[in-house]
């Protein structure tokens, strides 16, 4: 006793697969890619969100950071290796060259982050701009003692400043308050 199908055996005669047999096998195929191409932008948009909410919240914990202590601190973005890191000033520094890079307490390691790896692999740092840094050179934004934002230079930012991911979602920074926003 066989385990194929009559109609497939060789000895039959009949080798081929009947029309109505393709077509369920294409409908059923479309049937999948319908339901899996949405579930993949929903990941590659929850990707972004993450990565979003990730770069707020460093951004907000250079506000606070600055707030609480009265020394400037600073975010420097690297475009080409996707990531970003926190820097700041000791007491008396005079601007982001003399910043020193922040550690996380309880890890120990650098603060800041590199998007494409992890859980942020397909996301990375399509633009940032901060109205008042030199153009051509690494976009960096600082927080002063009152939590507003400043260009690199040390003067207060000309405009709102954005990070733009490759998801498309944005992230601002408001010029004077210094709030951060997540823009869709």
């Amino acid at each position: 006793m066989s385990c194929v199908p009559k109609h497939l055996d060789a000895r039959s005669g009949r080798t081929a697969f009947t029309l109505i047999e393709l077509i369920a096998v294409i409908v059923i195929t479309a049937i999948l890619a319908g339901v899996a191409v949405p579930a993949m932008n929903s990941i590659t948009n929850s990707r972004g969100m993450g990565a979003a909410r990730s770069i707020a919240l460093h951004l907000g914990f250079a506000r606070e950071r600055a707030l609480n202590s009265g020394n400037r601190v600073w975010v420097a973005f690297d475009i080409k290796d996707e990531s970003y890191s926190l820097r700041a000033e000791p007491d008396g520094g005079s601007g982001y060259d003399d910043a020193l890079s922040l550690t996380d307490p309880t890890t120990g390691r650098q603060m800041g982050f590199t998007l494409g790896q992890g859980e942020f692999v397909g996301i990375g740092i399509t633009s940032a701009s901060f109205v008042g840094s030199s153009p051509g050179a690494t976009p960096i934004v600082g927080f002063d003692w009152l939590g507003s934002p400043l260009a690199q230079s040390g003067s207060a930012l000309g405009s709102t400043g954005t990070v733009v991911l490759s998801s498309g979602t944005a992230i601002e920074v408001r010029v004077f308050t210094g709030i951060i926003r997540i823009v869709q």
